[in-house]
C-alpha cells in the first residue's frame, strides 16, 4: 500500500538530512579529527579533550539537531574504529554530563571500562555500575572503552573493474572502482500499539562521507550524493537499515523515490586509488521530527465508508427493478387479453362500416333512375328523408373507446416486429443509442463520476491492486487472463507491478469505457423497442383523429346546402314529398352528392381493412412483448445476483483489506518512532538522566605503504 504523506514526509526531510551529513564529514576530516581516530593513543586523547568536546558539541547541533536538546542531561558519543573493510577494533565513548543546575555532585550510571575525565580535575568514586562525581557545580566530560558490540555495524566491500578486491591490494591502482557500505542493525525492541506486540528495530539512520581526490573522476552515489565545495569532492550517503523490515512491507510497497535504503555504494573511474577515512555517523531518533506518528487516514476512511454505503444502496436499488419487473410479467396477462378483446371489436367495427358502404352504393344507383320516379320517389321520399337524418345522427356521433381500440390495434400491425417499418425505426435508434453511450463525452461524464466517489483514489486502487495479486485479473477488453504471480511481477521498465498497473488501468479508464459499454449494449435493445413503441402510440394517434375528420367531412357534405337549390340532402328529402315538383332541377345536385358519399364510404372501408389488420398484428405484438418481459425479468434476476456478489465479494473485502492493512501500518510506524525515542543511551542512565547518544564509525585510510 502506498501512503503519499509518509513518503512527502520523508522527501521533505532528505535535504536536511544530506546537509548534516556534508557537514559531519567536512568537519570529521579536519585535523584534530583525523588525529583523534586514527588512534594517537590515551595521550594524545586527554592533550586535545577540550578541542575535542568543543568540536562533538557542534557536530551534535548539525545532525539534525538531535544530539541534545534543552531536557538531555547525559549526552553520548561512541567513535568505533574500524580498519578499511568495517572490521572494529576499539570502541571509544566519551559523555557529556550537564550540570544545568549547578550541582556539588551528579549521579552517573556506566559500564565503560579506563573512565577518565577529559576536561577537568573532577575526581568521582564508583560502586558497581553507579559513579557519584564531584563536580562542583561544572558540566563533567569523560570517557572510556567498552567491549560491548555497537547497535550498528558496516561492512566495506572494494571492486575493481567488477571483481572484489582487498583494501591493500587495490591502493595504488587505476581502473573502475566500486566501494559498498553495508550496514546491519542489531538492536531489536519489543513495542506495545493498541493491544498488539510489535517486535521492530530502532530506526538508525546513518551518514556516511567520504573526501575523494582528483584522481577520482565520473562519481556516481547510489542512495547519495556528491557535493563539491571547488576543491574536494565530497561523497555522502545515507542508509536506515532495518526500516523496510519493521514497516513488514514488501520492496514495491513504496515508492522507489522513498529512502529506506540499508546500503549505500559509490563508484568511480580512478587514477592512483588512495583513500583517506571514511566517518559514518548514526542515530536513532531522527524519525521523530518527521511526525509520522500524526498521519490521518480519516478521509481515506470515509471514502471506503462511503463506497460501502453505495455499494449497498446499489444491491438495494437492483432489488427494486427485480421487483418490479416481476409486477409487469404479472401484469402482461390482462394486457395480452385486452388486445385480443380490441381484435374482436375492430372486427365487428369494419364489417358494419362494410355494411354502409354498400348500402351508399345502391343509393348512388338510384338516384341515377331519379328523374325517371319521380312518383315513386314521392312516395319513398319520407323513407329516404328519415335514412338521410340517421346517417347524418351517426356521422356527428364522436367515435365509441371500442372503434378508436380497434384502429389502434390496426395501426399496431404495421409496427409489428419483423416488419420494414419496425426495422427501419428500431435500428436507427439501436444506433443512435450506443454512438451516444459509448462517446468519448460520455465516457468522461462516467469517469468523473467514478472520480468524484472516491473510486480512483490511489488507496482504492493500492487496494484493488492488493486482491489482483492474490487472485490474478481477467481483462475484458482482451479476453487475456493474468495469474496471481504474473499480477505480482514488475511492468518492465517500471518499479509497479502489474496488479497496481491493471487496478489503475480498470478505475482510471477501463472501468468508465466498460460501464459505457455495458450500457450500450445492454440498453440498445430496449431503447430501439422503446422508440418503436412511441412511434406506433404516434401513428395511432393520427389514425383516430384522421378517422374522425373523415366522418366529419362526410357530415359536412350531407347537411351542406346545394347553392342553386337552397336545400342540403337531409333537408331536400324532408322536403321531397312536398316539393316533388322542384325535383328535376335538384336531381343533378343529389346526384352529384351520392356519388360523392359513395366515394367516401368506400375510402372508409379500405382503411377499415387495414385497421382490421393491424388489430390482428397488435395482438400477435401483444404476445411478444410478453415473452420479451419474460426474458427482462431473467435479466433483473441476473443483475440483482451480480450484485449481491459484486458487494460480497468485491466491496466488503475492500474494506476488511483497508481496516487491516492501513491502519496496522499506521501502528508499525509509531511503534518504529517511539523505539527510536525510547533509545537513548548505550552505557546506561542513573535516575532521572534524560539522555542522547550518537554512533561515529570510521574506517583506515587505504594508501600504498611508504
Amino acid at each position: 500500500m502506498k501512503i503519499k504523506e509518509l513518503q512527502k514526509k520523508f522527501q521533505n526531510k532528505y535535504a536536511i538530512r544530506m546537509l548534516a551529513g556534508v557537514l559531519v564529514v567536512a568537519m570529521a576530516g579536519g585535523s584534530f579529527a583525523a588525529g583523534y581516530m586514527q588512534g594517537t593513543g590515551q595521550q594524545a586523547i586527554t592533550a586535545e579533550a577540550a578541542e575535542k568536546s568543543e568540536l562533538e558539541e557542534q557536530i551534535g547541533e548539525l545532525v539534525n539537531q538531535k544530539s541534545g536538546t534543552d531536557d538531555t542531561t547525559k549526552d553520548e558519543t561512541v567513535y568505533v574504529i574500524s580498519d578499511a573493510k568495517g572490521q572494529s577494533g576499539k570502541v571509544i565513548v566519551e559523555e557529556w554530563l550537564k550540570n544545568r543546575d549547578g550541582a556539588e555532585t551528579i549521579e552517573d550510571v556506566s559500564d565503560l571500562k579506563g573512565i577518565t575525565n577529559i576536561k577537568g580535575d573532577e575526581t568521582f568514586t564508583q560502586n558497581g555500575t553507579k559513579l557519584t562525581w564531584q563536580a562542583n557545580g561544572n558540566d563533567i566530560y569523560y570517557e572510556g572503552t567498552t567491549d560491548k558490540q555497537v547497535p550498528i555495524s558496516e561492512t566495506v566491500t572494494y571492486y575493481l573493474d567488477g571483481k572484489e578486491i582487498e583494501p591493500e591490494e587495490l591502493a595504488g591502482k587505476s581502473g573502475k572502482v566500486t566501494i559498498r557500505f553495508d550496514y546491519e542493525n542489531h538492536e531489536k525492541t519489543t513495542i506495545e500499539k493498541n493491544g498488539k506486540s510489535m517486535e521492530v528495530y530502532v530506526p538508525f539512520t546513518v551518514m556516511t562521507g567520504m573526501i575523494v581526490n582528483d584522481g577520482f573522476t565520473n562519481i556516481e552515489v547510489t542512495n547519495g550524493r556528491v557535493i563539491s565545495d571547488g576543491k574536494n569532492n565530497i561523497v555522502v550517503g545515507m542508509a536506515m537499515p532495518g526500516l523496510h523490515e519493521s514497516l513488514q512491507q514488501e520492496a514495491g510497497d513504496f515508492d522507489s523515490d522513498t529512502p529506506f535504503p540499508d546500503y549505500v555504494e559509490v563508484s568511480a573511474d580512478v587514477e592512483d586509488f588512495s583513500l583517506e577515512m571514511t566517518a559514518s555517523v548514526a542515530m536513532s531518533g531522527l524519525l521523530s521530527d518527521m511526525n509520522l506518528s500524526d498521519m490521518d487516514l480519516t478521509e481515506l476512511e470515509n471514502s471506503i465508508n462511503d463506497l460501502a454505503d453505495g455499494s449497498g444502496q446499489l444491491e438495494d436499488g437492483s432489488k427494486q427493478i427485480k421487483d418490479g419487473l416481476g409486477t409487469l410479467k404479472d401484469s402482461m396477462g390482462d394486457f395480452t387479453s385486452g388486445a385480443s378483446d380490441l381484435k374482436g371489436g375492430i372486427k365487428d367495427y369494419t364489417d358494419g362500416a362494410k355494411k354502409i358502404s354498400e348500402g351508399l352504393t345502391t343509393l348512388n344507383t338510384s338516384v341515377g333512375t331519379l328523374s325517371k320516379g319521380a312518383k315513386t320517389l314521392n312516395a319513398s321520399a319520407k323513407t329516404i328523408a328519415s335514412g338521410v337524418s340517421a346517417l347524418d345522427q351517426a356521422l356527428n356521433t364522436a367515435m365509441s373507446e371500442k372503434e378508436k381500440t380497434a384502429v389502434k390495434k390496426q395501426i399496431s400491425g404495421q409496427f409489428a416486429e419483423g416488419s420494414d417499418t419496425y426495422r427501419f425505426i428500431y435500428g436507427s435508434a439501436e444506433d443512435s443509442f450506443t454512438t451516444t453511450m459509448t462517446s468519448e463525452a460520455m465516457v468522461g461524464q462516467i469517469q468523473s463520476g467514478i472520480s468524484g466517489m472516491g473510486l480512483a483514489s490511489d488507496g482504492v486502487i493500492a487496494a484493488l491492486a492488493q486482491y489482483y495479486a492474490e487472485n490474478g485479473f481477467a481483462d475484458v477488453t482482451s479476453g487475456k487472463k493474468y495469474s496471481p504471480e504474473q499480477c505480482q511481477a514488475v511492468v518492465p521498465g517500471t518499479n509497479t507491478t502489474y496488479a497496481a498497473y491493471f487496478a489503475g488501468t480498470v478505475l482510471k479508464g477501463g472501468l468508465a469505457q466498460g460501464i459505457a459499454g455495458g450500457i450500450a449494449a445492454n440498453g440498445s435493445d430496449a431503447v430501439g423497442k422503446s422508440v418503436v413503441s412511441a412511434c406506433e402510440s404516434a401513428a395511432q394517434t393520427a389514425a383516430i383523429q384522421g378517422a374522425e375528420r373523415a366522418k366529419q367531412t362526410i357530415a359536412a357534405q350531407i347537411e351542406a346546402v346545394d347553392k342553386q337549390s337552397g336545400y342540403s340532402l337531409v333537408s331536400g328529402t324532408t322536403a321531397l314529398s312536398e316539393g316533388i315538383s322542384t325535383l328535376a332541377a335538384g336531381v343533378p345536385n343529389l346526384v352529384n352528392g351520392v356519388g360523392q358519399l359513395a366515394s367516401g364510404a368506400n375510402t372508409l372501408v379500405a382503411n377499415n381493412e387495414k385497421l382490421r389488420n393491424g388489430a390482428s398484428g397488435l395482438s400477435d405484438g401483444a404476445n411478444k412483448i410478453a415473452d420479451g418481459v419474460d426474458k427482462l425479468d431473467d435479466g433483473a434476476d441476473e443483475l440483482y445476483n451480480g450484485v449481491v456478489k459484486f458487494n460480497e465479494e468485491g466491496i466488503s473485502k475492500l474494506v476488511d483489506a483497508f481496516n487491516g492493512d492501513a491502519k496496522d501500518l499506521i501502528d508499525r510506524i509509531d511503534a518504529v518512532v517511539q523505539a527510536g525515542e525510547n533509545y537513548t543511551t548505550f552505557t546506561g542512565l542513573a535516575k532521572d538522566q534524560v539522555g542522547s547518544v550518537k554512533f561515529i564509525i570510521k574506517t583506515d585510510a587505504v594508501k600504498v605503504s611508504d
